[in-house]
């Protein structure tokens, strides 16, 4: 595009912005050169290369962490390196200003148990956005976010890898939440530190699930393919508040254990399959926050399962044959973190009605995940249901369609 061109294009949007006078639809000069500075300027995507190092510590959240192992040794550090390829959003869509201009991409990821006799090197490949709180000339600080599967860990065997209890398949879930500040070196040079919470677990699809949390101060080194951009936010409309009514249908599956008298063995009672229902009246409050309360009803084929023990010793599995058995109703409430089509969901819950047996679940539950909604209000979502925020119950696939309308302020 010529420069001719080009102020021939600035001419004609200046006296449009002139024609609006003072109303709302009005374009002042500064915007209109930012407009165009992004318009004929600004490549579409600027990529950046990171590599990142944990050194950190192991929760001992049960035995086999503690000590209960080959070495007799607690397992209680861990170093990781992660190397990431993102991209910096630099004002494009409107959700990059009201989100103060976040990144994502996605990382691969290895660690180091000093044991990998029984845990192996896991893996992960994951996604990754960060969400800046303050920015500054050079310096940022905020949290990021990244979830997605680990592999080649050494899993739960009763033969060659018997007190494994914390990690029993060969792939799990991979989240991490961090806090970070970064610096600008240069134009291109970043360095980032900051302290970041990870959790490995395959939510109960396999048993044992005792799960591993890592919890570590970490420092990253970025280069940018391309000077970064200069970042400059513009204030967006007010959010013109909505309800929706949200209808969705859920699944998974779950394995139960029980350990064996005689021998000590985890023996599997065998794979339990859950079904969801669930209502929810949600009203968003600005572009990134939403916020309700509903009802979900829950059919859990592992309701009411006993394990009793004849006269010999030998273990008797009980499986109720009652429907109420298994069924469970819940109240909840929920909260959504609002990325574009992106929702980052929790919820909170308690069983309201439900049968009363030796071996049911805590009183309240709670749920984590993620939710992606399309442009024709369709959604697909995967959460996991657990108990004490801690334990695992199960992994949910969902799909739901939302009902929406205006409301006024």
């Amino acid at each position: 595009m010529t420069t001719r061109t080009k102020i021939g294009i600035l001419f004609i949007l200046l006296l449009f912005g002139a024609a609006g006078g003072n109303t709302a639809l009005a374009w002042s000069p500064l915007k209109l050169g930012l407009k165009l500075d992004s318009l004929f300027h600004q490549p579409k995507r600027y990529s950046f290369f990171s590599t990142r190092y944990h050194a950190g510590r192991v929760l001992q959240t049960n035995d086999f962490l503690r000590g209960e192992n080959l070495r007799g040794n607690p397992i209680n550090s861990f170093n990781a390196i992660a190397f990431s390829y993102g991209v910096q959003t630099a004002g494009q869509k409107e959700w990059h200003h009201i989100l103060n201009f976040p990144y994502y991409g996605f990382s691969f990821y290895n660690a180091d148990f000093f044991n990998s006799q029984e845990l192996g090197y896991p893996t992960a490949l994951a996604g990754f956005m960060g969400f800046p709180l303050v920015r500054g000339a050079r310096s940022v600080f905020g949290y990021e976010l990244g979830f997605g599967l680990s592999y080649n860990w050494k899993a739960y065997d009763a033969y060659r890898n018997p007190f494994n209890v914390a990690i029993g398949s060969h792939r799990t879930v991979y989240v991490d939440v961090s806090a970070f500040y970064s610096y600008d070196l240069t134009k291109r040079w970043q360095l980032k530190t900051g302290l970041s919470f990870t959790h490995f677990s395959n939510g109960a699809t396999k048993k044992p699930n005792a799960g591993i949390n890592l919890v570590s101060p970490f420092v990253e080194v970025n280069y940018s393919l391309r000077d970064r951009p200069l970042l400059v936010r513009e204030a967006q409309p007010a959010y013109n508040k909505q309800l929706e009514l949200a209808l969705q249908l859920g699944a998974g599956k779950k394995q139960e254990i029980y350990r064996s008298p005689d021998d000590e063995e985890l023996k599997t009672v065998g794979n339990f399959s859950v079904i969801n229902i669930s209502a929810a009246l949600l009203k968003q409050y600005s572009w990134k926050n939403k916020f309700g309360a509903g009802v979900d009803l829950s059919y859990d084929t592992q309701g009411n399962v006993a394990i009793n023990y004849d006269s010999s010793g030998l273990p008797i599995v009980e499986k109720s044959d009652r429907m109420i058995d298994k069924m469970r109703l819940g109240i909840y409430g929920t909260y959504e973190f609002c990325v574009n089509r992106l929702s980052i969901a929790s919820y909170l819950g308690v069983y309201a009605l439900r049968e009363s047996y030796d071996s049911e679940p805590p009183l309240i539950y709670q749920k984590f995940g993620l939710k992606y909604h399309f442009r024709n209000d369709m959604y697909i979502g995967l959460l996991v249901r657990a108990h004490k925020f801690t334990v695992a119950d199960v992994i949910e696939w969902n799909v739901g369609y939302r009902l929406r309308w205006r409301r006024n302020n």
